[in-house]
């Protein structure tokens, strides 16, 4: 296949931040020159995941994981090398077109690459269609009826199917791709009899992002009077509703820049409220909020500020992700809208001046938005409907495993009806097990690939790790470890790594020389194996004495040849008790083998 050209794989290197790749995945804190936090590779209580922006690596000093940007996309997301620069190089906006082959791929990854390039060439295709074609006039003027300007549909690529049973299959089919996966990846449809068909024709289509911008799903909504309403993406290798937020990788920068984001339920109302001003908006995709979504906001901002419809439905599921959100941990307000009114019709009816006043005004905290939707309905004036209301307030209350909210709430409430603390506490109903447990233990994260935990490594192991760490500080320590080490390595990982730097220090090369070229090599050498890199990035990362003099490199050699002594002793134990013929030959074996033991024992 195409060799990836150096200078590609440096440039998606350098745009690429490994703070806000990491951070997607794992809650990070700053902790000195580094980022720590939970390592996904293993379940852990303590963070032992370190991340190091100006190495631009990453380690977990509890289960060996570590590498850098390529190495994190391949083991959380199982894809080859060539995928995952082509990947990063979408996320950075650089092109990599014609140096990816496919026979480097498995059957799977094959699929899952058509599936991504159909997608992109089709999002693009209906939004031609959209802006440019007289079939597309009825979707734009659907789209400028809703009152959304044309830079909003841009950013959004909205596009438009056009009414016609197999425009899309005999584009798919002129590309060569392949129906059955393009049937699988949900682009298309096939009839009972064998026959493909269009899946959104005569729809206008909003393209699905996944949070790096690849496009991996549509949602078809139709203009006319054809049922249903929506169509949508299946699930799909590529599309899983629970873990997709519309807008999310559009949100992003102003997401992790405000540390807030706006949820609203549908991808109009996302649309408006983006064009309004407020940039850091998403809504989930015709499916209930899911822990997987919470956990993916929680990621990127603090506060989630939730803008659901204005009617008994709406605050029904408000409350549904008031829990979910509180589990992650998320600070949660809420935004309540007129009674029968969703964003879109808010923002029409009052503009976008109204709207970012309203936004800044009207927000609830979660305690005051449960006071009013529990006394919508009552007379607190009654006795029977008051103390309805204060146990319905209890038991909400009850389900907040957050212990300050819960004080803060039963406080609320005894300061308004003259209720003494104790009383109102008494009462909280204890929750069931299942309640008990927060969403996030309930729904657990599971590690991307199970590791061990790393056990106590043996004084060879760290001696060889030792020595690799010196050798990246200098080609005179190359030298020296080359000339009394060479490769009697015993793991076969720092063997290749060792070998590698010989390789590239010359006996003449000089200490500016050596900054200039060798780290570079050394990343280039490790980016297409994960267990160099991890390995790699182990070493860069670890600490280490400050004092790099000969005879600290020689200690460490002699720890390794000391060992390799060991074994061979060992085994000329096995080889006594196999091959010795007479008790003579085995006397005589026995004292050469006393003799080395007492020389390794005096070093």
């Amino acid at each position: 296949m195409p060799r990836i050209p150096d200078e590609v794989i440096a440039e998606v290197k350098q745009a690429t931040d490994i703070v806000e790749l990491i951070g997607e995945r794992v809650e990070l804190k700053k902790q000195g020159h580094r980022l720590v936090g939970l390592c996904p590779f293993h379940s852990e209580n303590s963070p032992s995941f370190s991340v190091s922006p100006e190495k631009g690596m990453y380690h977990c000093f509890g289960c060996g994981a570590g590498g850098n940007v390529f190495t994190f996309v391949m083991e959380t997301e199982g894809l080859s090398f060539p995928e995952t620069v082509e990947r990063l190089a979408t996320r950075a906006n650089i092109s990599v077109d014609g140096i990816q082959g496919d026979e480097e791929l498995t059957r799977e990854q094959v699929w899952r690459k058509q599936m991504r390039d159909a997608h992109r060439l089709v999002a693009d295709l209906y939004h031609e269609v959209l802006m440019k074609t007289e079939a597309g006039e009825v979707g734009l003027t659907y789209l400028r009826d809703r009152d959304l300007a044309e830079e909003t549909i841009a950013q959004y690529k909205i596009g438009f199917a056009p009414d016609q049973r197999r425009f899309t299959v005999e584009l798919l089919e002129r590309r060569g791709f392949d129906l059955e996966v393009m049937v699988e990846a949900g682009l298309i449809s096939k009839s009972k009899s064998g026959e493909y068909f269009d899946r959104f024709e005569g729809r206008v289509v909003f393209p699905i992002a996944d949070r790096d911008g690849t496009i991996v799903g549509f949602s078809g909504r139709a203009i006319d009077d054809r049922q249903p309403k929506y169509v949508n993406t299946a699930e799909t290798p590529l599309f899983n509703k629970s873990e997709l937020l519309f807008g999310f990788s559009q949100a992003r920068a102003t997401m992790r820049k405000k540390k807030r984001v706006f949820l609203v339920e549908g991808n109009v109302d996302v649309l408006q409220v983006a064009q309004a001003g407020t940039q850091e908006v998403v809504a989930s995709l015709g499916t209930a909020f899911s822990p997987q979504h919470a956990r993916a906001l929680s990621r990127i901002v603090d506060e989630v500020i939730i803008c659901y419809d204005g009617d008994h439905a709406g605050q029904e599921a408000t409350q549904k992700v008031i829990r979910l959100l509180e589990a992650s941990p998320l600070d949660v307000q809420v935004l309540p809208l007129p009674e029968k009114t969703d964003p879109d019709d808010y923002i029409r009816q009052h503009g976008a001046t109204h709207w970012q006043q309203f936004i800044e005004t009207e927000q609830l905290s979660v305690l005051d938005f449960m006071n009013r939707m529990y006394r919508r309905g009552k007379n607190l004036n009654r006795e029977g409907e008051r103390i309805r209301f204060i146990e319905s307030m209890l038991e909400e209350i009850g389900k907040t495993n957050d212990s300050i909210r819960r004080d803060l709430y039963v406080k609320k409430l005894s300061d308004e009806f003259e209720i003494p603390l104790e009383t109102l506490r008494s009462r909280i109903p204890r929750p069931t097990s299942s309640e008990s447990t927060p969403n996030r233990a309930m729904e657990p994260v599971e590690p991307v690939r199970k590791r061990s935990s790393k056990t106590g490594e043996p004084r060879w192991m760290k001696a060889e790790k030792y020595l690799l760490r010196a050798m990246l500080t200098g080609p005179e320590q190359v030298r020296f470890v080359r000339d009394r080490l060479g490769l009697r390595y015993q793991d076969e990982t720092h063997r290749m790594l060792g070998s590698a730097l010989y390789e590239i220090v010359s006996d003449t090369m000089t200490q500016d020389e050596f900054d200039q070229i060798t780290l570079s090599f050394m990343e280039r050498y490790c980016d297409q194996r994960p267990d160099y890199a991890m390995r790699f990035a182990e070493i860069r990362l670890m600490a280490g004495p400050d004092e790099l003099s000969e005879e600290v490199l020689d200690e460490y050699i002699r720890v390794i040849n000391s060992y390799e002594e060991q074994r061979q002793i060992e085994r000329a134990k096995r080889e006594i008790a196999q091959d010795a013929e007479s008790i003579v030959d085995q006397a005589s074996k026995l004292q050469e083998l006393i003799a080395r033991s007492r020389r390794l024992r005096e070093r």
